[in-house]
C-alpha cells in the first residue's frame, strides 16, 4: 500500500548544508544493528508470515551477512518473538507520552504509528503459534496491554462501559488505527487520518452493546465423512489453522483424518492442492453466504447486517477454511494465487457496492471493517458476536448512500 507520508521537511536543514560530494565517505558499523534487524524482521514476518520469511532474507534486507545475523539472534523463532515484544513495547513508549484518558488522543497514536511504520499488530497473533509457550504468552501480553490502553481511557470516559464492553471495544477500535497497512487502498495521510477519526467517533460513542444470548452446548456428533477428500480437507483446515501450512506434512493430514499414507495421493497430489482446494472453497462459502444475504434483504440496511452476519459466521465455524484464507494464500502456487486474489477482491467489491457509495474511503471502511471481526474472533472474542456485527453495521453506514 502507498501512503503518503510526505510532510514537506526539506531534505537538509537551513543551518546545517549538505555534506559536499567531494567528502568521503566512511563505511561504519551502526550503534542500532540489533535495532534494524528487529525493525526488518517484523516488516517482513508481517507482509509475508513467518514461515515464508528466511534469516537469509532478514540478512541480505539488513545489508549483513547471515552469519553476523545469528551473532544477534540465535534463530528465527527468537527473532520473531522480539519482533513482537519491540512492536509492542514500541507503541508503549508512545502511549507513555500521551493523557492515558483521552481516548482519541491514544488512538490517533495508534494511527500515526501505523502509518508511520505501516505495522499490522494484530496479525503477529496468528504468528505466535511459532513461539515457544512461554514466549507465545509474554508477546501476546504485550498486544494485551497496548488494547488495554485503550479500553483504559473509554472506561474513563463512559462509566457506562463495563469492562467486557470496554476490552471489545479497545480490540476494535485497536484493529481499525492498524488497518491500513493490511490492504492495498491508497488514500493521501491526511485522508486516511479522518477516515480513521470518523470510524473512531463510531465505535467511541456506540451504544452499550446488545446483551449475547446464553451459550449454548455445541452437540458433538460420532458421524464422520464417508469421502476421504472431506475427511483429509477437515484435518487440514484444523492443522494449517494450528500449526501453519509450512509446519504441516502430508503425512500429518492423513494421520489426523485416519487415511492411510498409501491413499493420500488418491485424492491429492500435493499440498499445495490440498491447500489450493481450501482456499477454493473457502471463497465459494463467502460468495454463497453473501448471495443468500443479498436474496433474503428488504433495504440496504437490512442487506448490510445479513452480509456481516453471513461473513461472522463464516469466520467463527468451527471447520472455517476463512482462517486459512487470511494467513495462507501466499503459499499458493503464483497462478493460484492470482485466481484467489481475484475471488477476494470480487467478494470485497460486493461490499463496496451494497454501500451505495464506491469510493477509495468506502473500500478502506469495508477492509477495515473486516479485519476488525478477523481480529476480535481471533483473539477469542467470538461469544460477542452479537457486539463485533453491531459494530461493523455501524461501521458501514457511515458510508451508505
Amino acid at each position: 500500500m502507498t501512503i503518503d507520508t510526505s510532510d514537506g521537511t526539506p531534505a537538509a536543514s537551513p543551518d546545517r548544508p549538505a555534506t559536499p560530494k567531494t567528502t568521503p565517505k566512511k563505511t561504519l558499523r551502526p550503534r542500532n544493528r540489533k535495532a534494524q534487524i528487529i525493525t526488518v524482521a517484523r516488516e517482513q514476518f508481517g507482509r509475508s508470515g513467518y514461515h515464508n520469511v528466511s534469516m537469509e532474507g532478514i540478512a541480505s534486507a539488513v545489508g549483513i551477512t547471515a552469519g553476523a545475523l545469528y551473532r544477534h539472534f540465535p534463530n528465527k523463532q527468537e527473532l520473531l518473538a522480539q519482533a513482537m515484544l519491540d512492536g509492542s513495547s514500541s507503541i508503549l513508549a508512545i502511549l507513555d507520552e500521551v493523557d492515558r484518558t483521552d481516548s482519541k488522543v491514544v488512538f490517533t497514536a495508534l494511527v500515526r504509528y501505523g502509518l508511520d511504520n505501516n505495522f499490522r499488530s494484530l496479525l503477529f497473533d496468528q504468528e505466535a503459534r511459532n513461539l515457544t509457550p512461554e514466549r507465545r504468552t509474554e508477546a501476546r501480553a504485550g498486544v494485551r496491554e497496548v488494547t488495554s490502553r485503550v479500553a483504559v481511557a473509554l472506561r474513563h470516559e463512559r462509566p457506562d462501559l463495563s469492562v467486557p464492553d470496554s476490552v471489545v471495544l479497545g480490540w476494535a477500535l485497536t484493529s481499525i488505527a492498524f488497518s491500513p497497512a493490511r490492504h492495498r487502498t491508497t488514500l493521501p495521510r491526511k485522508r486516511f487520518e479522518a477516515l480513521l477519526a470518523r470510524l473512531f467517533d463510531v465505535v467511541r460513542t456506540a451504544p452499550v452493546l446488545p446483551e449475547e444470548p446464553a451459550a449454548q452446548p455445541q452437540p458433538t456428533s460420532n458421524f464422520s465423512h464417508t469421502s476421504r477428500r472431506e475427511s483429509l480437507m477437515g484435518a487440514a483446515i484444523t492443522l494449517f489453522d494450528q500449526r501453519g501450512y509450512r509446519s504441516v506434512t502430508m503425512d500429518d493430514i492423513g494421520s489426523a483424518a485416519g487415511v492411510p499414507s498409501s491413499s493420500i495421493y488418491t485424492h491429492f497430489g500435493s499440498k499445495a492442492e490440498v491447500l489450493q482446494a481450501i482456499l477454493a472453497r473457502g471463497n465459494e462459502t463467502l460468495r454463497l453466504g453473501l448471495v443468500q444475504a443479498l436474496r433474503n434483504a428488504d433495504s440496504r440496511e437490512d442487506a448490510i447486517a445479513r452480509v456481516v452476519h453471513s461473513y461472522t459466521n463464516s469466520v467463527i465455524s468451527p471447520d472455517s477454511a476463512i482462517a486459512i484464507l487470511i494467513e495462507e494464500t501466499a503459499n499458493l502456487p503464483e497462478e493460484a494465487q492470482a485466481s484467489t486474489h481475484i475471488a477476494q477482491r470480487e467478494y470485497i467489491d460486493e461490499w463496496v457496492h451494497l454501500l451505495g457509495n464506491e469510493t477509495a474511503d468506502a473500500r478502506a471502511t469495508v477492509l477495515a471493517t473486516i479485519s476488525m471481526i478477523n481480529d476480535l474472533t481471533r483473539v477469542r472474542l467470538e461469544s460477542r458476536q452479537c457486539a463485533i456485527e453491531d459494530l461493523a453495521v455501524r461501521i458501514l453506514a457511515t458510508q451508505t448512500v
